[in-house]
């Protein structure tokens, strides 16, 4: 046996050992975030959505920042900008755009796309407080014993499960402030969490001061997790000034308390200046509240809010259930369930989407957590083993905002990572060192399957990231996914396919309808909102023959059947010109002027942009015209696609303007064929 301290000095084989371990622990993870990160492409600058809505949200706060305010410019925020006393703010913790201000102060270039580089620089926050936490917390365990190889390798797949088999590689799909602030919030926890054990072990200045700077940060990036670090702080400051930690660094216990406190009230102070409240937003004044019924009646039902223990029975199951996960027999075979979660006990909850369970996608992380509160918790246990229990409950503390909250989604199981990956730390230790006293071949088993978990983990969190980015970037991201769904599934994906001449309507999720031929491609999300996707959809094609006769005047060729139809118009000038003109709500925008030479024929086009909700229209001669919304907002301010069609004018009004007109569908999707081939050849 070794008498060394946990930070003493090692052999040189145990360093490469634990080396290595961390060295392939995290090329796992870090492939894994990092391809789904990028989407499996080269796009460094990109969006969660072409529109790059909620990718730029901290660029502007970091512009007010410069500027010497906190409001945001109104309307930057959409539906997620809060009005207090006529100006907009931003109810997203301010860190992600601090950490931009450099970039913002140099160029513009870069604004709305740093998203992506923000999160990559939050995997490697996660990928330093992983490794750190991990191996403190194994050598507070087991202080006197030197890493065997067994136990390297253990650790090893504890880190690739750690850093790329949680729901931070399903956040890092959508580069976007949902998911951002996700990226950062759990390593600064995590951070925040290792040092607390340092301070405990040694309460020096450098690492009461380091404690203090991962506390403000995660307070200043999301409030529930900041408030938990901040109140373990103050926790952990409280118990060394008991003296029964180190009786003779008590006043280090006082000023671990004082900076607990400093930095909450950081936080405080910020939430308070823009909505005069210690934490909470006033939901009521949030711009999405005004445009949405059903947020009203849930604010309505349960008392101005959305927080509560009336949520918690809905919780649970949502981010607990053991069905939390489908498995399907087409790409991307593992998928998040098939309906949003549904509510219990009664309570009115806000929204609702797809979530998947802790549970079915984190088991093994789970299992060694559970494994972790026996450890920690039993009777006897020796000083390291209590200081341990600190930073697992303030993990636990951190899911109370979720546990109470009215929203759903699967982002939010992203709450739970700082617990088990701190509990997962211990339980690996611990059945390590319990299979080490075992047989080989169990010690074996155990490794085996261990990683095998880790595998289901880390695939099944790029699966669904990968579903993710399809859906919510749309248009030809949507057919990439269905393209690698045909290629790899052929025969399961025909099975989802309805063929009708009408517009979509029931189904279940994945489902696929092809109108008419190939006309449109739409595919079942399965979520309540924005139920029937549009993947592509034929251009309309206008053929017009003008006569040299003909009289000035203009007429109709084309519409989206929105609320008010947005319509396509061509206009003769009765002089040898004609343009075209785009009609909406709004007026009458024009194309340019453009000669009518022999033989006076004149090509529109309609072609639809599914990814941006609108179509683009242009014409030959003559060139571009614009774009007309080819999307309906509900009652609720919930899009759905919306028909696009030819207008046949009567004969005689086409008659008097000397114009000649035939319709016809452009080339029909090259997906769309394959898919429609593949059904009915079945």
């Amino acid at each position: 046996m070794s008498d060394r301290r946990p930070d003493g000095p090692r052999s040189t084989d145990e360093s490469r050992r634990r080396a290595v371990a961390t060295g392939l622990g995290l090329l796992v993870g870090a492939v894994a975030y990092g391809l789904t990160l990028v989407d499996y492409s080269t796009r460094f600058g990109r969006t969660a959505n072409s529109l790059g809505y909620a990718s730029g949200f901290f660029d502007a706060q970091g512009r007010a920042f410069l500027d010497g305010h906190l409001d945001v410019p109104p309307g930057t925020l959409g539906i997620e900008g809060f009005l207090e006393g006529g100006r907009e703010y931003m109810y997203f913790g301010p860190w992600p755009a601090i950490l931009r201000l450099p970039i913002l102060q140099t160029t513009t270039e870069y604004d709305g796309r740093l998203t992506v580089a923000s999160m990559a620089l939050a995997f490697v926050l996660l990928a330093v407080m992983v490794t750190k936490l991990t191996w403190l917390v194994r050598d507070l365990m087991r202080p006197d014993e030197p890493v065997a190889r067994f136990e390297a390798a253990s650790m090893g797949v504890f880190i690739a499960l750690a850093t790329g088999g949680t729901s931070l590689t399903y956040v890092a799909a959508l580069p976007w402030t949902y998911h951002e602030v996700y990226a950062w919030a759990v390593p600064l926890a995590l951070g925040a969490m290792y040092w607390m054990l340092r301070v405990l072990r040694s309460p020096d200045p450098s690492a009461i001061a380091w404690l203090l700077v991962f506390d403000v940060a995660t307070v200043l990036t999301r409030t529930t997790g900041g408030w938990a670090v901040c109140l373990a702080t103050v926790g952990v400051g409280a118990w060394l000034l008991t003296g029964r930690v180190h009786p003779e660094r008590r006043r280090a216990g006082a000023a671990v308390v004082a900076g607990g406190v400093l930095m909450l009230f950081v936080g405080i102070v910020l939430n308070w200046v823009k909505f005069r409240h210690p934490y909470l937003f006033p939901l009521e004044d949030q711009v999405w509240t005004q445009l949405n019924e059903h947020r009203r009646q849930a604010l309505d039902a349960n008392g101005g809010t959305i927080t509560g223990p009336q949520f918690f029975p809905t919780a649970f199951m949502a981010y607990f259930r053991l069905d939390g996960v489908r498995i399907v027999d087409y790409f991307p075979f593992v998928t998040l369930p098939a309906h949003p979660a549904p509510s219990y006990a009664g309570a009115f909850i806000d929204q609702s989407y797809r979530t998947g369970s802790v549970t079915a996608f984190m088991p093994w992380l789970l299992v060694l957590t559970i494994i972790a509160v026996v450890v920690l918790f039993r009777p006897g246990v020796d000083a390291a083993r209590r200081w341990l229990r600190v930073p697992l409950v303030t993990g636990v503390l951190i899911t109370g905002g979720v546990m109470a909250y009215g929203y759903f989604a699967h982002r939010y199981t992203a709450e739970f990572v700082p617990a088990l990956i701190m509990g997962g730390a211990v339980g690996t230790c611990a059945l390590t060192r319990w299979l080490q006293q075992r047989r080989t071949a169990i010690a074996r088993a155990g490794l085996v399957l261990a990683g095998l978990l880790t595998a289901w983990s880390v695939a099944a969190s790029m699966l669904v990231g990968y579903s993710a980015a399809a859906f919510t970037g749309g248009g030809p991201h949507l057919a990439r996914y269905l393209d690698v769904q045909h290629r790899l599934s052929p025969g399961a994906q025909a099975d989802l396919v309805t063929f009708s001449d009408d517009l979509p309507s029931g189904g279940d999720t994945d489902d696929l309808w092809i109108r008419g031929d190939c006309e449109a491609l739409y595919l079942n999300t399965g979520d309540t909102y924005d139920t029937w996707q549009l993947v592509e959809r034929r251009s309309l094609v206008i053929d017009l023959r003008v006569a040299e006769s003909g009289e000035a005047g203009r007429v109709q060729v084309a519409r989206a059947l929105t609320d008010f139809p947005k319509s396509v118009w061509l206009q003769l000038d009765g002089r040898g010109r004609a343009r075209v003109q785009l009609v909406n709500e709004t007026g009458t925008f024009s194309g340019g002027w453009f000669d009518l030479v022999a033989p006076r024929e004149i090509r529109i086009g309609v072609r639809d942009l599914a990814e941006l909700g609108y179509a683009e229209v242009s014409s030959n001669p003559g060139g571009y015209v614009g774009l007309m919304r080819t999307f309906e907002w509900g009652d609720d301010w919930i899009s759905s696609p919306t028909e696009l069609e030819f207008v046949q004018p009567p004969a005689g009004e086409l008659a008097a303007l000397g114009v000649e007109m035939s319709t016809g569908f452009g080339l029909a999707p090259p997906l769309c064929t394959r898919i429609a081939a593949t059904a009915r050849g079945r």
